[in-house]
């Protein structure tokens, strides 16, 4: 069972959010919700895309193959990452069996 948000970080009505990560007091905050269709501009895209920060602030509203594009895009680059990352961790194992 998931547990929706309370509330739209935006104090929206036209939004019921569906997932929300936010620093204390909101200065920043990464949320997406489905909206009513009062402010989208595409019939399809019933999903908003909200990030907002000190030096940016952003909406975007996407169908459900946005999001999934989106989030296999952070998904791939992530990836690379780890794998970047992680060669320091990995270090070769030898073979030094004495006798």
């Amino acid at each position: 069972m998931f547990i929706l948000p309370e509330k739209c970080l935006r104090g929206k009505k036209t939004c019921q959010p569906l997932a929300q990560i936010a620093a204390e007091g909101n200065v920043s905050f990464f949320c997406c919700g489905e909206n009513d269709a009062e402010q989208r501009f595409v019939a399809q895209d019933k999903y908003t895309f909200c990030f907002h920060g000190p030096h940016r602030d952003t909406t975007s509203y996407n169908d459900k193959r946005d999001l999934v594009h989106n989030a296999a895009v952070l998904l791939q680059a992530l990836a690379i990452i780890e794998e970047e990352d992680s060669a320091a961790y990995h270090v070769p194992r030898t073979n030094n069996r004495e006798g």
